[in-house]
């Protein structure tokens, strides 16, 4: 998979929704792997620290499935523990798939939250697993598609909890347009990242998950365009 993205700017508004700006074009001498990570940290400092307040949970949704959210979100929860003291907290909130666990190495000796979620540390590059500060949520029975709305509502309940440990909570979330899962883990975040997929996601799906969140009263605090194999202008408005 291409893992280069853009960072749409972070809009707090209705107008500004409407022309959202995609930064800049690949920068010459980076590699791919060089510029996802410039691109990351990008996404991470306009998320969490560019606004007049610091959100504490962050939710990351699709507007459609396979739009590599889990990606972008675990990426940004690794970047994100590297360039901060605190503890930081990536919870796989898509009971129906989960597989963020599949992405890192976790301790074995987990912390048990209660017999349906784990709480555990994970291995960073560089660091030993002791002095680690991102921590992974996930079902315990990973893989066993359980989602029922009393188990969205125990997720919920969790991530709220979290706050009294953690300093940042990052979410990944099922597709907006396809679960309703999303817009109700929405209402314990501070707000929610979009992820649209580069030459697939339609105008027409990106305004209906916005209109969604809106019905919710979930922020919007910014878009992400994934899986882009072109190169685009410095400044190149996109309309959702």
């Amino acid at each position: 998979m291409i893992s280069n993205f853009d960072i749409m700017r972070r809009a707090n508004s209705e107008r500004e929704l409407s022309r959202e700006f995609v930064s800049g074009a690949r920068k010459p001498g980076l590699d791919i792997e060089e510029q996802t990570r410039e691109e990351t940290i990008t996404l991470v400092r306009q998320v969490f620290f560019s606004g007049s307040t610091i959100p504490q949970v962050v939710i990351f949704s699709a507007v459609e499935r396979g739009s590599g959210c889990t990606w972008v979100c675990s990426r940004a929860a690794n970047v994100l523990s590297a360039h901060v003291d605190g503890l930081v907290c990536l919870v796989d909130g898509d009971l129906r798939t989960p597989s963020l666990h599949s992405h890192f190495e976790l301790e074995q000796s987990s912390t048990a939250m209660d017999e349906e979620f784990r709480l555990a540390p994970v291995r960073q590059s560089g660091r030993p697993l002791s002095e680690s500060n991102l921590w992974l949520l996930s079902k315990r029975s990973a893989g066993t598609n359980s989602q029922t709305p009393q188990s969205l509502e125990r997720l919920r309940s969790r991530v709220s909890e979290l706050r009294k440990d953690f300093t940042y909570i990052v979410v990944d979330a099922p597709p907006i347009n396809a679960y309703s899962d999303a817009a109700l883990l929405g209402s314990a975040a501070d707000g929610l990242v979009m992820v649209l997929e580069a030459n697939d996601t339609r105008r027409e799906a990106a305004i209906r998950a916005k209109d969604t969140l809106n019905a919710a009263a979930v922020p919007l605090l910014g878009a992400v365009l994934n899986k882009r194999t072109f190169p685009i202008p410095e400044t190149l408005y996109r309309k959702l």
